[in-house]
């Protein structure tokens, strides 16, 4: 593979020579700003296509997964620094935007992953779980006087708990063996309805599969007490920072290390009208750009 720092390079130029035309036809339309930033997310992934065959065709399983890790930062790059123009970041969008490309970065090492014998897989259906259950409690409730009423009772059971979404960020197995990766950019005040969520899910996964190992990615090295409830849930195994990528890395035999030393720079690769406008809110949104 060549040097990631000049595939960045060749990569960023080639994004903007595509993007550049596109968005300032984009920018002078009468169209609203969700219109607008709507059509330039579309622009990007369009230009992001033909980068992405083109590196899928390289031989070595470690250098072409390290190429779309690349691919990727340089995708989120260009999504933030165009859609900005047509549509200037509130803190809210740009904390929510900047974890939707964080976890596609990440995501972009189980696309072709060096290491052997991980595959993606589809995540079970809820009522799959539940049939499940229903089956043994009803098989060892066979013949038993209540039996009618026990029947009842796990309908209405299912009636409380309502349908889980069982789809997260990544299911796959390792040799095997399945896996769950939820990401998430941080940790913050309104993560209750999240935290509630995550348990429910991981219980359903080892309903499904006892042995399945569930894995929460986190960005951020600083968190709430939202991330303690689930770690002292011992359902999730939690890593952040640092930890996370090691996690990614061991899971999927990328370099998300060398990878991120030698290319993600933020301060370098957007414009310097870019940086001024998201230093401009009363919160630095610079913090969201450390990965």
């Amino acid at each position: 593979m060549q040097d990631p720092i000049r595939l960045k390079a060749e990569l960023i130029q080639k994004f903007h020579g595509e993007l550049g035309p596109a968005v300032a036809r984009i920018e002078a339309s009468d169209e609203s700003h969700q219109e607008k930033a709507k059509a330039v997310n579309a622009y990007v992934e369009a230009a992001k296509k033909p980068l992405s065959e083109r590196l899928l065709k390289i031989a070595e399983p470690q250098d072409r997964q390290a190429a779309l890790l690349v691919l990727a930062y340089c995708a989120s790059v260009v999504s933030l620094e165009y859609r900005h123009r047509v549509w200037p970041y509130e803190y809210m969008a740009f904390s929510r935007r900047v974890g939707e490309l964080w976890e596609r970065f990440c995501s972009a090492a189980w696309d072709c992953p060096s290491r052997p014998r991980v595959d993606r897989i589809t995540e079970p259906e809820f009522s799959q779980v539940y049939a499940s259950i229903r089956g043994r409690v009803l098989e060892n409730a066979k013949g038993s006087r209540g039996f009618k009423q026990i029947e009842e009772d796990l309908g209405h059971l299912l009636t409380l708990i309502g349908e889980i979404n069982m789809k997260e960020d990544e299911v796959f197995e390792v040799e095997g063996r399945p896996h769950v990766v939820d990401f998430k950019s941080g940790f913050g005040s309104n993560e209750k309805g999240n935290t509630s969520r995550l348990l429910a899910v991981g219980r359903a996964y080892r309903l499904w599969k006892p042995e399945t190992t569930l894995l929460l990615l986190v960005r951020q090295e600083e968190n709430n007490h939202y991330l303690e409830i689930i770690r002292k849930s011992r359902l999730w195994e939690v890593h952040c920072g640092d930890a996370a990528y090691a996690k990614i890395d061991e899971l999927t035999g990328a370099n998300t290390k060398g990878i991120r030393r030698k290319i993600i720079n933020f301060e370098a690769d957007l414009s310097p009208e870019f940086q001024k406008d998201i230093r401009g809110h009363l919160s630095d949104l610079t913090a969201y750009l450390r990965w």
